[in-house]
């Protein structure tokens, strides 16, 4: 799926469940990024996603002008979810839906989906991208569990931290937010590595398999990123970074390991 299509899935995510409830703008948007919603940070959940959208209109509306394409009327379709993308829509009602449910609307996304239809990438299915949730929300609560210092607590938070909030964006901006967070990760574990081994070896048991187990995650994560680039550019993959970071962190924990 490509930019396109991915707002055009969730466009049409939308109008489906328009009709289905009186509920606020927040609450069809939680259904749409598939978010729970009994977070305690729902509406700061939702505002990063809608954040999301609104940068990938704009990739949109940029790749449509060098096509030459400037009329109102292609652009009409970005206008109307970029209006009701907006983070001061979100107790609105579902009545700014109906806008975006004009044909002419839709057909904006529908045929922008099949002009780049080459620059599509694989989608993660949901039981995967669900998987990949459930092992986060796990780790997490293991980690509130275990004793450890309150630096490794933090850094490994972090790292949890920075994998989530990719994955939440991933149905609006498909594996580069996720490419993204494998770096920061692999940054993360370069920069601090030696406060982290420290750190490791004075560690509980529970702690260091705790360490271990993410390091895991993040290899899971890099192969399902690079397993959807399927778009390739002067011979190669274009993202590179997801079949690099799993090797360089579980070399890394491996040493810490010795």
């Amino acid at each position: 799926m490509n930019t396109a299509g991915r707002l055009l899935s969730l466009s049409q995510q939308l109008i489906s469940n328009r009709r289905s409830s009186n509920e606020a703008m927040i609450h069809a948007w939680t259904k749409a990024f598939d978010l729970s919603p009994e977070s305690v940070q729902l509406e700061e959940e939702v505002t990063a996603c809608l954040l999301a959208v609104r940068s990938e209109l704009e990739l949109l509306r940029v790749k449509l002008l060098k096509l030459g394409l400037d009329q109102p009327e292609v652009h009409a379709g970005l206008g109307s979810l970029r209006h009701i993308s907006s983070p001061t829509a979100l107790h609105q009602g579902l009545g700014l839906l109906n806008d975006l449910a004009q044909p002419h609307h839709q057909l904006t996304f529908i045929w922008a989906n099949w002009a780049f239809r080459e620059e599509s990438e694989d989608e993660m299915p949901a039981d995967e991208l669900a998987a990949l949730r459930s092992e986060l929300d796990s780790m997490e609560s293991s980690l509130q569990d275990t004793e450890m210092t309150h630096y490794l607590r933090d850094f490994i938070q972090r790292q949890i931290g920075v994998i989530r909030a990719a994955l939440r964006v991933y149905r609006v901006q498909g594996v580069k937010p996720i490419e993204t967070a494998l770096h920061q990760v692999a940054g993360a574990y370069k920069v601090e590595e030696a406060r982290v081994q420290a750190e490791y070896k004075k560690a509980s048991e529970p702690a260091k398999s705790l360490v271990v187990r993410m390091s895991t995650t993040i290899k899971k994560v890099a192969e399902v990123a690079d397993s959807l680039d399927k778009i390739k550019k002067a011979g190669e993959s274009a993202y590179t970074l997801a079949a690099s970071v799993a090797p360089m962190v579980l070399s890394y924990i491996q040493n810490l390991l010795k």
